[in-house]
């Protein structure tokens, strides 16, 4: 289930990096490129922080070949997000609601056994939790030469990463299942129901105007 949602992540993260890099007028390879950033990047600042190597995508070329994959759909496919019904940024936050799941996991299994649980495990867990699920988008709008987007004001992608991590880790040793249930679920809410910029929103509006 696990290595499923992080497959899942890779994907959609791919989806968001490559679409945005075309939105640049990119060439093929950009689009590529800044997809695979996009994809990999939190991730590899997670294992960098607690030294595991090698790096999951060389372990495991799956990731690699998603993200490329992803990459060149995007490149060659029509534009299909509208701007004003907000697809991409849902996409976007299925991305986040999977990698925040996977950072807390890998992390708390390879730092502390998986079942530790201290404040020091919580903290750690939780924010490189975050940092997987955000990092790549970070290096990603650097890269572009803007500022990262989930940390600007109005946004609550970090808000909503944290609350996932956060909720993740308290209930992956009650039970896995309900674990990844809550916290996909919080991580969605808080970015496209509470959120006025999120899908639910914006659908609501384009139905009243």
């Amino acid at each position: 289930m696990l290595y499923f949602l992080d497959l899942l992540g890779t994907f959609a993260f791919a989806v968001t990096g490559a679409y945005k890099a075309k939105g640049a007028r990119l060439h093929i390879f950009g689009v590529i490129f800044l997809g695979i950033i996009t994809a990999v990047g939190g991730g590899t600042f997670r294992d960098v922080a607690i030294g595991r190597t090698p790096l999951f995508y060389f372990q495991d070329a799956n990731y690699l070949l998603l993200a490329i994959l992803a990459g060149v759909v995007i490149y060659f496919a029509p534009t299909f997000f509208a701007k004003q019904y907000s697809l991409f940024r849902f996409i976007d936050s299925v991305g986040l609601a999977a990698f925040v799941i996977i950072g807390v996991s890998v992390a708390n299994l390879s730092l502390f056994g998986g079942d530790h649980f201290s404040f020091i495990s919580l903290l750690v867990s939780v924010f490189l939790g975050m940092l997987t699920g955000f990092g790549g988008g970070i290096i990603r709008d650097a890269i572009m030469g803007g500022v990262p987007l989930s940390l600007t004001h109005g946004s609550n992608y970090v808000f909503s990463a944290f609350w996932g991590a956060l909720s993740f880790y308290l209930l992956k040793n009650i039970n896995m299942g309900l674990a990844i249930a809550v916290s996909f679920a919080i991580t969605l809410i808080l970015r496209e129901v509470v959120s006025k910029y999120g899908i639910y929103n914006r659908l609501i509006k384009s139905k009243n105007e």
